[in-house]
């Protein structure tokens, strides 16, 4: 009987399905990813607190030590003497993955190719693509789910230069509330690179998309605002996120699932990119081990928290804006960004609860939706 071609083949080769194989150039297993796009291009950012390390730091573009809430009573900034809120280039991202898995004898990559099917086979699986037929011993699969999550976290921004030095380098403006647009929660979003250089981004939590020309409308309303003269657009980015407890969770059916269709997007907050490395090295580590495979990553804890605060935005967007000034405002230093980041220390729980008020949450914990 045949060995199977390659050892893992993982289907995409985006965040993480390049975090994946770039971790495995390392290891002896052979790897190959199918990914239908024929080139990458430069053409979004991931932000997040470093809580730990991975083989994309020296992707870092920029790096704050502050980082701010506005909302009805002004502004709420806070500040780490240890965490740093880092974004990575989409560019630089890509061509450190795709260097690695260059330089790894039994790692590859297929670029303009798309899976078509999977099946199991005799030592593993089948994976039909338009280029011919490819076997592995195992299968993962970081695609996007073609489904929608029941409430999610929509945006569009642009990279711009402005003639006039409009923004404050030092500060990561995270949410600055914004009346509803959308029947969700609506704020703006700026990862200021220089005075007078910016990523600017209008987001809303809703259960449903808005329409584009509305976000567009919406965006090009707040770069006015910014009264910075003439201004370049150097780059454009859009995205959707899951806001969902157990969106994408892994299906019994033997295919390992990463990324936002593995559960990846921290569902109360969307943030994914370091959960997205956690689950890699999870996978890496059960690969190596010949161990059984998981990419789950919140507890039964952390879901129920999450599904009671979602519960509360859903239900109430109009109270939104308020609890989220409640908990950048009322929050331990550190302990609120490493539960965003996906801390499970009950400390840093415990300190998150306390900042908000109790009673809707009670109520929802009560009185599932």
């Amino acid at each position: 009987m045949p060995s199977p071609d390659v050892d893992i083949a993982i289907l995409g080769g985006g965040c993480a399905g390049l975090s994946l194989a770039a971790r495995l150039a390392h290891t002896s297993l052979s790897v190959r990813v199918i990914e239908p796009r024929m080139h990458y291009a430069d053409d979004r950012t991931w932000s997040f607190w470093r809580t730990a390390a991975d083989p994309f730091e020296d992707c870092v573009r920029a790096e704050w030590r502050a980082w701010s809430v506005f909302g009805e009573r002004g502004e709420t900034r806070r500040s780490s003497p240890s965490l740093r809120y880092q974004t990575v280039n989409a560019g630089a991202f890509y061509e450190r993955a795709l260097s690695l898995i260059d330089d790894a004898p039994a790692a590859a990559i297929s670029l303009g190719v798309k899976a078509e099917g999977v099946a199991p086979a005799a030592q593993g699986w089948r994976v039909d693509t338009d280029a011919g037929a490819l076997t592995a011993s195992i299968l993962a699969d970081t695609r996007p789910l073609r489904q929608l999550p029941r409430y999610g976290q929509f945006f569009i921004g642009r990279e711009i230069i402005t003639a006039r030095p409009v923004f404050d380098p030092s500060v990561v403006q995270l949410m600055r509330f914004r009346p509803q647009r959308s029947g969700g929660i609506d704020f703006v979003y700026t990862l200021p690179f220089a005075p007078d250089r910016a990523l600017v981004e209008v987001t809303t939590f809703a259960p449903t998309p808005p329409a584009h020309a509305t976000l567009v409308k919406w965006l090009d309303e707040e770069i006015a605002l910014l009264e910075a003269g003439d201004v370049e657009t150097l780059r454009q980015e859009a995205g959707a996120l899951p806001m969902q407890v157990g969106f994408g969770h892994e299906r019994p059916d033997g295919i390992v699932r990463l990324g936002l269709g593995g559960g990846a997007a921290r569902p109360s907050t969307g943030y994914a990119f370091t959960r997205i490395q956690a689950q890699a090295d999870r996978v890496v580590a059960a690969l190596t081990r010949g161990q059984l495979l998981d990419t789950r990553i919140d507890s039964v804890t952390t879901r129920f928290m999450d599904r009671v605060f979602l519960q509360v935005l859903a239900t109430a967007p109009e109270r939104g804006p308020a609890l989220f000034e409640c908990l950048f405002r009322n929050a331990p230093q550190d302990r609120l960004e490493r539960f965003l980041s996906g801390s499970t220390r009950a400390a840093d729980r415990l300190s998150v609860m306390a900042s908000l008020p109790p009673l809707p949450f009670l109520r929802a914990a009560a009185v599932p939706a």
